[in-house]
């Protein structure tokens, strides 16, 4: 059944505003920037855009690093370098105070040579090492151009592999063959905007002729592939992806008594796996009962790949999760499995290895109690029995971050650490609870100086995302250090419904129908920030970007009482015709379809744009976005600040012509967007 809404944008008078480039829709934008900067861009602010870019192009920040062959490649932003250097060093080097570069790419000197803004998106290693495949996109945007580059005479290669701006997937096969999925025309592309057919492309051949191995429904959200060039483990595999959660998967094996034959795999719809070596692990996101036996949600079970295929389904359990304690991820070593895990938001790394009929859980050593901890696979990639070496990185609120490397056994050995970029101290961290509407204890953390102390209440920033399964967990906060809590004020983090904090289950508590469920519990946390007496509704914003940017959209049309003010980043807000723009239709499985009547009637209920009304009381809202942004459209943040100032509220509008969805294209652009949503603050919640 079709839905008597306004997705079709008969009845909305700044449709015109969807018009990325155009005349009036940039005339207006242009407008409203002026008068934003007008607005905010005082003493404070360039000493806050100064403050910032000083840390961020610092140069004794920590290099990230990943291994491939006998180099360490990294990506660099500087001062001089804003676009960046596409790097490399050795191990040996790299664990020098000042190691010593080799740089293979200088994005700005390309773009002064080519007069087009490109940013670096990645590169991916061919199997002997010697070739890469570049991925440029424009100014930020999730759309690519890719090109094949020779890494020792650091040049593109003339006649070399070259796949069109587009969504893209590319991966090697081998030295002179590529898979790919690239969105190039409408018969490739789902309606969401990404590769429907994954082609495999062989050096010397036209692009359009590369051969179709795999394909999906226009309906269907995109095809997804992974190549695993381990010898003795040569495989693809290929996802259907149904929608943002749902999948069905399948396997293409080089070796073994099933080599040649693509094979879905009977999993659920809903799960993750991985495949590096012998095994199949699964987790799943629902309660999956097979043969007799009930994995549950968010456990990890194991499996040898061959015998699945045969028909076996005895699963071994190697990991079951609590009501606090959840897998976040989990990494295939020849030591054994390494679990990633959130304890009450609180990170854990277990090294798990078979013992018997089971598996025994042992913690790496030399961890803190209280950060969040990633691990991931250091090289390794040619290595038939898994890599021996992972990479760990270790942050935390108020703590720098650090890198270092585990080899499975012994103490970790440490590589590098990041600058204290802020005074913190007297700065605490504060785990609270605050309890939602149904009873649910909905956790967060308060960080600031002297928590204990008696004084009056602060100004506060209560940030949050609530969505598709994304965990929020503590990462040094030296922008934020630096610009808000040395100044005496707070900071608040909230884990509500729809993260993945607490496993799969979290995040379908808050999803489509009960999606504003997430919106409830971030505002029961601002309730209690009030109540526990740190700060006042005045004294209170709220921030989030994306899809937390519909978060705080619902903050300030249906809990605007609880806020002094909202800053608002590249934001849905129109969920009419969400599905409409851009990669939109993507994330029906997390929304819900507008076009369906029932489905519109609880959308509407948390849609912004609809739920805007003459007559009330709005706290001021700051709403940014990126006229690059090829993920969420511009569309929202601008027709929703349209729509408020025609209105008579308090809005304050920016978007900048550069940066893409994550707006990270160069730190200049980075140091203006903090910069300026602190000046918003200052002028709200700090008078």
């Amino acid at each position: 059944m079709t839905a008597l809404n306004p997705a079709d944008g008969h009845d909305d008078s700044y449709l015109w505003l969807e018009e990325i480039e155009g005349d009036k829709a940039v005339t207006w934008v242009e407008a409203q920037n002026k008068r934003t900067d007008d607005f905010l861009c005082d003493d404070a602010y360039r000493a806050d855009y100064d403050a910032v870019l000083t840390i961020l192009n610092a140069d004794d920040r920590i290099p990230f690093v990943g291994k491939s062959g006998d180099h360490l490649y990294n990506f660099w932003k500087d001062a001089s370098h804003p676009r960046g250097l596409w790097r490399r060093t050795t191990l040996e080097s790299y664990k020098l105070d000042k190691p010593e570069w080799d740089v293979l790419l200088d994005i700005d000197a390309l773009n002064k040579a080519e007069g087009i803004s490109w940013a670096f998106s990645g590169a991916a290693r061919s199997p002997d090492k010697t070739r890469a495949l570049i991925s440029l996109s424009f100014n930020g945007t999730d759309a690519i151009e890719v090109r094949e580059f020779d890494i020792p005479s650091k040049s593109f290669v003339a006649d070399g592999f070259f796949i069109p701006k587009a969504k893209t997937q590319v991966s090697w096969l081998d030295q002179d063959t590529l898979l790919f999925g690239s969105a190039q025309n409408p018969g490739d592309t789902t309606e969401a905007g990404y590769a429907r057919v994954v082609r495999k492309w062989k050096r010397g051949t036209p692009l359009a002729s590369a051969e179709r191995v795999f394909e999906v429904e226009k309906q269907d959200v995109a095809a997804w592939f992974g190549v695993d060039r381990r010898p003795t483990h040569e495989r693809l595999m290929y996802w259907r992806a149904l929608d943002f959660t749902r999948s069905h998967i399948s396997v293409e094996q080089k070796n073994g008594p099933h080599a040649g034959q693509r094979v879905r795999l009977d999993l659920p719809e809903e799960v993750s796996i991985s495949g590096d070596a012998d095994d199949l692990l699964v987790s799943p996101k629902q309660d999956w009962t097979v043969s007799g036996m009930v994995i549950p949600s968010g456990a990890l079970a194991v499996i040898n790949l061959d015998r699945f295929l045969d028909g076996a389904r005895d699963f071994e359990i190697i990991f079951t999760p609590t009501p606090t304690r959840a897998l976040e991820s989990w990494l295939e070593t020849r030591h054994g499995v390494v679990l990633q895990i959130l304890d009450n938001v609180r990170a854990r790394i277990m090294l798990t290895r078979r013992s018997g009929d089971g598996w025994i859980e042992t913690p790496v050593p030399g961890l803190p109690d209280n950060a969040s901890i990633s691990v991931a696979a250091f090289g390794g990639e040619d290595d038939p029995d898994l890599g021996k070496d992972m990479l760990l990185t270790v942050t935390g609120f108020d703590r720098p971050t650090t890198t270092a490397l585990w080899h499975g056994a012994g103490d970790l050995e440490p590589l590098k650490s990041s600058p204290r970029s802020f005074d913190a101290t007297g700065i605490q961290v504060k785990q609270c609870h605050a309890v939602a509407a149904d009873g649910t204890r909905i956790p967060y953390f308060l960080i600031g100086k002297n928590l204990q102390a008696s004084d009056a209440p602060r100004p506060t920033i209560l940030y949050g995302y609530g969505g598709f399964e994304v965990s929020l967990t503590p990462s040094y906060m030296g922008v934020i250090g630096k610009l808000w809590l040395e100044q005496g004020n707070l900071y608040a983090l909230a884990n509500i419904r729809g993260g993945g904090e607490f496993g799969p289950g979290w995040h379908l508590a808050s999803r489509k129908a009960t999606k504003h469920l997430a919106h409830d519990d971030f505002a029961a946390v601002a309730r209690d920030l009030a109540v526990s007496g740190v700060t006042t509704p005045q004294k209170l914003a709220c921030h989030g970007g994306s899809n937390g940017g519909l978060l705080v959209g619902n903050m300030l049309t249906r809990y605007p009482e609880l806020f002094g003010a909202v800053w608002c980043s590249v934001p849905l807000l129109d969920m009419a015709r969400y599905t409409k723009l851009l990669a939109g239709q993507s994330w029906i499985a997390e929304y819900g379809d507008p076009e369906i009547a029932d489905e519109w009637a609880f959308i509407r209920k948390f849609s912004p744009y609809h739920l805007i009304a003459p007559g009330k009381t709005y706290p001021p809202i700051f709403i940014t976005t990126n006229r690059t942004d090829d993920r969420v459209h511009p569309g929202h943040a601008r027709k929703m600040a349209a729509k408020l100032e025609e209105l008579g509220y308090p809005v304050w509008f920016n978007e900048t012509v550069a940066g893409g969805h994550s707006g990270a294209v160069d730190n200049t652009k980075q140091a203006q967007s903090q910069a300026l949503g602190f000046a918003f603050l200052r002028r709200t919640i700090c008078r």
